[in-house]
């Protein structure tokens, strides 16, 4: 896992065994992915997101669209906020004017 801070945006990053690259945005929300050798990507044929990336399946929130698991990672948000609190088992830590403080943990 490693993480990067924009601004005050923060990107989570993380790989599964096949060395696919994984990431979300914890503000936003804003969910990357890459890919391997020999993967085909399959859509949403409702909303053309995407529900699977060679053998890992994404899985999304029914009320707000944004990720909520890849895979056996699971994406947890602020009820109140909406921002990422945790990825896995790394939990990320805010203040009070909700700027990102810090991180504890790890995705896997």
């Amino acid at each position: 896992f490693s993480s990067s801070v924009i601004g005050q945006d923060m990107k989570v990053k993380w790989e599964d065994e096949d060395g696919r690259e994984f990431s979300i945005r914890v503000l936003s929300g804003t969910f990357n992915y890459s890919m391997v050798p020999d993967d085909d990507i399959e859509y949403d044929i409702f909303s053309d997101k995407v529900k699977q990336i060679g053998d890992v399946i994404v899985r999304y929130s029914i009320v707000t669209g944004k990720v909520v698991e890849v895979g056996d990672v699971t994406i947890r948000y602020d009820m109140f906020t909406d921002v990422v609190e945790q990825v896995g088992g790394l939990s990320i830590k805010y203040d009070l004017f909700g700027k990102i403080k810090g991180t504890r943990g790890e995705v896997r």
